[in-house]
C-alpha cells in the first residue's frame, strides 16, 4: 500500500503494477489531497476511484463515474 498526493500518480502506479504483477490494484481517496493504491484484501478507509487488472481500468459498482 502506498500514498500519493495526487490521483493521476496513483492511477499510473496502480496501472503499471496490475499489468506487471497480474494482479488487482484499487486506487482510494483518503483525504482531498491523498490518494492510495492497495490490493482489494488491504484495508484502507476511503472512497474507491478506481480499480485496475491487467493494466486496464475496470468499471465495478464501487468505483467512482466519470
Amino acid at each position: 500500500m502506498e500514498t500519493y498526493s495526487t490521483l493521476r500518480q496513483a492511477t499510473g502506479v496502480a496501472r503499471t503494477l496490475s499489468r506487471h504483477s497480474s494482479c488487482t490494484m484499487v486506487v482510494y481517496r483518503v483525504t482531498e489531497e491523498k490518494f492510495v493504491t492497495a490490493h482489494p484484501s488491504d484495508h484502507v478507509n476511503g472512497t474507491i476511484e478506481a480499480v485496475y487488472r491487467d493494466g486496464y481500468l475496470v468499471q465495478t459498482l464501487l468505483s467512482k463515474t466519470r
